[in-house]
């Protein structure tokens, strides 16, 4: 199987993937700095792998 990445260019779209459960299945690359929203914290304790352009990085990979 081949491994996919999701890129997220704005955070509306990032947003939009984690509201639909795409962060469990995918890795996602976002094109922005990380920022704390307290709303998906949690969810990005769940995701599979996630960077955002400033370096941060979180996930279960």
């Amino acid at each position: 199987m081949v491994n996919k990445t999701l890129i997220a260019d704005t955070k509306d779209v990032f947003e939009a993937f984690l509201d639909n459960g795409l962060h469990r299945e995918y890795a996602i690359y976002c094109q922005f700095p990380h920022y704390s929203q307290k709303l998906y914290d949690f969810e990005l304790n769940e995701a599979k792998y996630i960077e955002f352009n400033d370096g941060y990085r979180c996930g279960n990979q």
